[in-house]
C-alpha cells in the first residue's frame, strides 16, 4: 500500500531542481525551512531527522536552484547535499553514514524507494502519524493512503469530503448529503445531510476520524458519525486514511479504518481561491472562495483560513432516471404512489390489506359526485419523485486557526475551527389517509357505506416538503510537546469539540386541522378557521382542481423542529521514546491514557396535531471513558545486521483497554510484523480486534409505538411499530487481518506495485436491521414481525388493545383494533454480524516522454466478500456487488503529463456490476476526468495557478437500476451529477 503515498502529482519535479525559482524564507529552524524550500520548489529532500535537530536556518531570499538553496541553508553546517536522481536530494552527515532517511517535500513516489536511497523507506518530514503514536516509526505494517492537497486539487474535487468519499476503499453508505432524498438513510438519522467515511462498506459510524489527531464531534441525531464537510479545504495540508481495524491504538469506532486530516504548518504567506462549476445537464452548480494566511518563524508558526462554499440543489425532475416514479420508460417496474393525487378509495382485501380500490375521477372539481361515476378496480398513481431535492441547496462558512511555538524544550500547540452550514431542500408532499363521513359536503361513497377511508397527497396542490437546517461545528485542542531528555517526549493536549444540528420541516399535515376543515369535527374556537364560512376540505378533486388556498395553508400549518447537540471533551497524555538498542535499531515505547466525556442533547417541537405547538422532550445523555494503552516498535533486523533474505524485519505490539460507564470495557490488541526479503520486496501483515461503543442515542432513546401503513399482499397492512434504543446494548466487536506486498525492482525504481488482502469479522452488531418497507415481506425480516389477526383470534385481540393501551403508544386510535395485522420491532438490538474481505491492487509509475514527466498511478479494490447475518441463527445473505451495497470492483487510475508550467491529468474511475435482489445485472459504470492547469508566472503575475477541470468527461449517466424507492439508479454506488465543468483560480501571495 506505500505505492498509495505516490499519487501525489509528482510529475514536475523531473526538471524543477535544475530550474531557479525565487525563493523566500524566514529564518528558522532548518526542519522547517527544509520543509518550505521543498514546497517552494517542488523538489523532494530526504534526511534523518536527527541530522538537522538543533539546526538554524539563515533567511534566504533570491532565485536559486534547489540544490543551491538547500547548499546555502547549510553552509554552516557538517551537512553535505547529493542529488541521487532529478527531483530528488538526500542530506548526509559528513564522513558518517545515514540510515533512515525522511522525504520533506511531495508525498514519495515509487522511485524514492529503499533501492534508490538507502535501505530504510521514505516518509514524509510531517510524518506519517495515523497508525502509531511512536515519533520517528517511519511506516506502518498497516496499508495506509495518503492524499497530498496536489492530489486532490489535480483530480479536481471540490472538498477533502468529496477526495475522501471517491476512494475505491470507501462507499457512499448512509452518510452522504444524498441519502436522505434517496432513501440509503432510510432511518432518516442524517438529518442536515453531513458526510462521513465509510471505509470497506462497514459504516460510517465505523471510521473514526480525526482532526490533527484529535476526534471530531458526532453528527446527525445519533451523533455516530464525523461530518467531514465542515472541514476547509484552504487549511488541510494532507489527509492520512488507515485501512485496517485499530482500536488498539486509538479506541471505539476504529474498525473500518482511521481517517487523519493533518492541517497546514508550512504556509508562510498567502493562498487565495476562487473556484465555479456547474452541471452540464443543469440543475446543479457549486461555487468556492477561500483564503489562507500563514506565517513561520523560529520555532513556530501560525495559519488563519477561511472557505466559503454554495451548492446549488439539484431536483430530482432535472434527471430522466431521478425524477420519475414510474421506471417502466426505462425497463423498470412502475414504482409511483398509490397516496396520490387525485387521490384513491380504500378498502381491505381477503388478506386484512388496504387496497386502492376505486380512483377518484380524473379532471373533475369534486362537487356533484355520484356512485356512478367510480369505477371498481381502478387506481389513481402519483409520481411522488417530482418534489424532492436529491441535493439540497447549502451554504456553508468556515473556518480554523492553528498555532504553534517551541518554548524551550516544549512546543506549544493550539488549533481552533468553526464551521456554520444551512442547507435548503424539498422533500416529498404530505399525505393523508383520512376517514371521511357525510359531515364533509362533498362526500360520497361508490357503494353507499358510512364513512370511507382515502389515501390523498397535496403534491399538485402544495408541493414538496421544505425542509430548512443549520448545522454548526466547533473545535479546540491545546496542546504541549515536552522533550524530556533521552529522546524521550511527552505530548499532553486537551480537546473540546461539538456538533448543533437544526432541521426545520413546514408544510406538512396538522392532523386535528385536518379533520376539521373536512368536517370530522366542529369548528373550534382555538383557530381563526371556519370550514363554513373558508370551505371544507374536498379530498375528491380531480386533476387540474384544487382546494382554496386558505383550506390548504390551514391544513398544512404543522411543521417540525428537531435539534441535536453532540459534545466531546477529552485529556489525552501519552509518552514515546527508545527503551534500549537493538541490533536491528532503537526499541520503541509510547504509553498513554484518556479521559473522554461523551454527551448528547435532543430536543424540539412539533405542530403536527393539536391546536398548540407541544415540545418535545428535552432529552440528555452522557457518559465518561477511561482509556490506556501501550504500543512497542522493534526492529529486530535491519541495515546493522541484515541477513540474507530478511534485509529487514520489524515487529509492532499494542494495547487497549477502555472502560466505559454505560457498556462496560473492552481490550483490544493489535500485531504488526514488515519483513523485506530484499530492498525491491517488503511484506506487512496485521492483526487485531477493534471495537464500536453504542452510541449514547442508541442506548438511550425511549422506545414508541405508532400506527404505520406497511406494504403487504398488493396493499397496505395498518401496523403496530415499536421504535427506540436499548439499555442493555453491548459494543460491537471486530476482529480484523491485512497482509500485503510492495514489489520495487532494483532495475525500475519508478515502479511500484503493490497488493493489499484483509478481512474484517464483525459481531454483536447495533442497530434496527428491518427495512420497514419489506418488514412483512421479506424472509429475513421474519424476528422482527408478528402477524395478528384480532378479529378473530382472541389472543391477537388482547395482545393489540395492551400494545394500544400502552403509554408509549401515540395515535393508534387512527385504526380500529380488528384492522391492525401486524406488529413490527424497529428497536436497537445487538444481533447483526458483518464479513468484509477483498483485495487492494495499486501501481506507481514514474517515466518521461521526450523528457517531460509522465507519472501513472492506479488503485484497484475487489470486494470477495460482503457477507449479513441480521441474527445469529439466519442465514448469511452474500451481499457484495449487490445494489444498495458496496460494488464488488471499484478502480481508480490517472496519468499526469508535464510540460513546463502546464500539466494534464487524466483520470478513469469504474465501478463494476452490480445486481439486484431479482438478479437483474446493473451494468458497470466508467467515468473519466480530465484537468488542464498551469502554474508559475501567468500574464506576468507570480504564483499564479489556472485549472479547468472537467469530471465525467462524457456524461455517463449512471447504470440503470429498477430501485424500489422510485429512483431509476443506485445511489450507494453513483452519483446523479453527470458531467461538471468547474474552473479555478488560485494566487500565492
Amino acid at each position: 500500500m506505500a505505492a498509495l503515498v505516490a499519487t501525489a502529482a509528482a510529475p514536475a519535479i523531473a526538471s524543477a531542481q535544475d530550474m531557479a525559482v525565487t525563493i523566500a524564507l524566514p529564518a528558522g529552524p532548518m526542519q522547517k525551512s527544509l520543509v518550505a524550500l521543498a514546497n517552494q520548489t517542488n523538489v523532494r529532500i530526504l534526511f534523518e531527522s536527527e541530522l538537522v535537530a538543533g539546526l538554524s536556518a539563515p533567511a534566504l531570499q533570491g532565485r536559486y536552484t534547489a540544490r543551491e538553496a538547500v547548499e546555502k541553508l547549510l553552509s554552516n553546517s557538517s551537512v553535505s547535499v547529493e542529488q541521487i536522481r532529478p527531483g530528488v536530494l538526500v542530506l548526509r552527515p559528513l564522513r558518517m553514514p545515514v540510515s533512515a532517511p525522511v522525504a520533506v517535500g511531495l508525498p514519495p513516489t515509487s522511485s524514492d524507494s529503499p533501492a534508490a536511497v538507502t535501505q530504510s523507506d521514505p516518509t514524509l518530514v510531517d510524518e506519517i502519524v495515523v497508525g502509531s503514536h511512536i515519533r520517528g516509526v517511519k511506516d506502518s505494517a498497516s496499508p495506509v493512503v495518503v492524499l497530498s492537497r496536489e492530489d486532490i486539487d489535480q483530480a479536481g474535487y471540490a472538498s477533502i469530503a468529496e477526495a475522501l468519499t471517491a476512494l475505491p476503499q470507501a462507499f457512499g453508505g448512509t452518510a452522504s448529503e444524498d441519502s436522505l432524498a434517496t432513501g440509503a438513510d432510510p432511518n432518516g438519522t442524517n438529518m442536515m445531510r453531513g458526510t462521513g467515511v465509510d471505509l470497506r462498506g462497514l459504516g460510517a459510524d465505523a471510521t473514526l476520524v480525526l482532526v490533527n489527531g484529535k476526534r471530531m464531534a458526532g453528527a446527525g441525531v445519533y451523533g455516530d458519525f464525523a461530518d467531514i464537510s465542515s472541514i476547509p479545504f484552504a487549511a488541510v495540508g494532507r489527509t492520512e486514511v488507515l485501512l485496517d481495524g485499530a482500536s488498539a491504538l486509538y479506541g471505539s469506532d476504529a474498525v473500518g479504518g482511521v481517517v487523519d486530516i493533518r492541517l497546514r504548518t508550512d504556509l508562510d504567506g498567502g493562498e487565495s481561491r476562487v473556484s465555479a462549476g456547474a452541471a452540464t445537464q443543469g440543475g446543479y452548480s457549486r461555487y468556492l472562495a477561500s483564503q489562507a494566511l500563514g506565517k513561520t518563524w523560529a520555532g513556530g508558526h501560525v495559519l488563519a483560513a477561511y472557505e466559503y462554499t454554495r451548492n446549488e440543489n439539484l431536483h430530482a425532475a432535472d434527471r430522466a432516471y431521478a425524477g420519475n416514479a414510474d421506471l417502466r420508460v426505462l425497463g423498470g417496474t412502475d414504482r409511483r404512489s398509490t397516496t396520490s393525487a387525485p387521490g384513491n378509495i380504500l378498502r381491505l382485501n381477503a388478506a386484512g390489506a388496504y387496497v386502492p380500490t376505486y380512483a377518484i375521477p380524473a379532471n373533475q372539481n369534486g362537487v356533484g359526485l355520484t356512485a356512478a361515476d367510480f369505477v371498481a378496480g381502478t387506481v389513481n398513481y402519483t409520481n411522488q419523485r417530482g418534489t424532492y431535492d436529491i441535493l439540497p441547496q447549502s451554504e456553508r462558512h468556515s473556518a480554523i486557526v492553528s498555532v504553534g511555538q517551541d518554548v524551550g524544550a516544549v512546543e506549544l500547540t493550539g488549533d481552533f475551527r468553526f464551521a456554520h452550514r444551512e442547507i435548503d431542500a424539498r422533500n416529498g408532499a404530505s399525505t393523508a389517509t383520512l376517514v371521511l363521513t357525510a359531515a364533509n359536503p362533498y362526500y360520497v361513497s361508490p357503494t353507499g357505506q358510512s364513512s370511507e377511508r382515502i389515501a390523498y397527497s397535496f403534491q399538485n396542490e402544495a408541493g414538496g416538503v421544505r425542509n430548512w437546517g443549520v448545522s454548526e461545528s466547533l473545535g479546540a485542542a491545546l496542546g504541549a510537546k515536552a522533550r524530556l531528555g533521552a529522546g524521550w517526549n511527552a505530548d499532553l493536549s486537551g480537546v473540546y469539540a461539538q456538533e448543533i444540528g437544526i432541521s426545520h420541516s413546514t408544510g406538512q399535515v396538522n392532523s386535528t386541522y385536518l379533520s376539521e376543515a373536512a368536517g370530522l369535527s366542529a369548528d373550534s374556537a382555538l383557530t381563526s378557521f371556519s370550514a363554513a364560512r373558508d370551505g371544507y376540505f374536498n379530498p375528491y378533486v380531480g386533476t387540474g382542481y384544487s382546494n382554496p388556498k386558505a383550506v390548504l395553508d390551514f391544513i398544512l400549518s404543522g411543521w417540525d423542529l428537531s435539534k441535536s447537540r453532540n459534545e466531546l471533551k477529552s485529556v489525552n497524555l501519552v509518552f514515546d521514546g527508545p527503551l534500549l538498542q537493538l541490533p536491528g535499531g532503537k526499541l520503541r515505547l509510547a504509553v498513554g491514557g484518556q479521559l473522554r466525556r461523551e454527551e448528547v442533547r435532543t430536543g424540539g417541537a412539533r405542530f403536527l396535531s393539536g391546536y398548540v405547538q407541544t415540545a418535545k422532550v428535552t432529552r440528555a445523555f452522557s457518559r465518561d471513558v477511561k482509556s490506556l494503552f501501550a504500543e512497542l516498535n522493534a526492529p529486530l533486523v535491519g541495515p546493522d545486521n541484515a541477513l540474507p533474505f530478511v534485509e529487514r524485519l520489524e515487529l509492532s505490539l499494542a494495547g487497549r483497554i477502555e472502560d466505559y460507564d454505560d457498556v462496560g470495557s473492552t481490550r483490544n490488541p493489535k500485531v504488526g510484523v514488515i519483513w523485506s526479503p530484499s530492498h525491491d520486496l517488503t511484506f506487512k501483515a496485521t492483526y487485531g480486534t477493534s471495537f464500536r461503543a453504542p452510541a449514547l442515542y442508541e442506548l438511550n432513546a425511549p422506545y414508541s409505538i405508532t400506527p404505520i401503513l406497511v406494504s403487504y399482499n398488493g396493499g397496505q397492512v395498518a401496523s403496530l411499530v415499536y421504535t427506540g434504543g436499548n439499555p442493555d446494548l453491548k459494543p460491537e466487536t471486530a476482529k480484523s487481518w491485512t497482509a500485503g506486498v510492495t514489489y520495487t525492482p532494483q532495475g525500475a525504481p519508478d515502479l511500484t506495485l503493490g497488493l493489499n488482502a484483509y478481512r474484517t469479522d464483525f459481531t454483536n452488531r447495533v442497530g434496527s436491521p428491518v427495512v420497514l418497507a419489506q418488514a412483512l415481506t421479506s424472509a429475513e425480516y421474519a424476528p422482527f414481525r408478528t402477524f395478528v389477526s384480532p378479529a378473530s383470534n382472541a389472543a391477537d385481540r388482547a395482545l393489540v388493545q395492551a400494545i394500544m393501551a400502552d403509554s408509549h403508544a401515540s395515535g393508534t386510535s387512527a385504526y380500529s383494533v380488528d384492522t391492525y395485522g401486524a406488529v413490527i420491532d424497529l428497536r436497537n438490538v445487538n444481533t447483526g454480524s458483518l464479513v468484509v474481505q477483498g483485495m487492494d491492487a495499486t501501481i506507481a509509475y514514474g517515466t518521461t516522454v521526450r523528457g517531460d514527466p509522465l507519472d501513472l498511478n492506479g488503485s484497484l479494490t475487489w470486494l470477495q466478500h460482503y457477507k449479513r447475518k441480521l441474527t445469529p441463527t439466519s442465514t448469511e445473505v452474500e451481499l457484495a456487488g449487490q445494489a444498495g451495497y458496496p460494488a464488488d470492483l471499484r478502480l481508480r487510475v490517472s496519468a499526469t503529463w508535464t510540460h513546463g508550467a502546464a500539466a494534464v491529468t487524466v483520470g478513469l474511475n469504474h465501478v463494476g456490476d452490480t445486481y439486484a435482489d431479482t438478479g437483474r445485472r446493473i451494468h458497470p459504470w466508467t467515468t473519466a476526468d480530465l484537468q488542464a492547469r498551469l502554474r508559475g508566472r501567468i500574464f506576468g503575475v507570480d504564483g499564479l495557478s489556472v485549472a479547468l477541470t472537467v469530471q465525467n468527461l462524457f456524461d455517463q449517466d449512471p447504470p440503470f437500476y429498477d430501485n424500489p424507492a422510485g429512483y431509476g439508479y443506485d445511489p450507494a454506488n453513483a452519483d446523479p451529477i453527470g458531467r461538471i465543468v468547474s474552473f479555478q483560480l488560485t494566487k500565492a501571495w
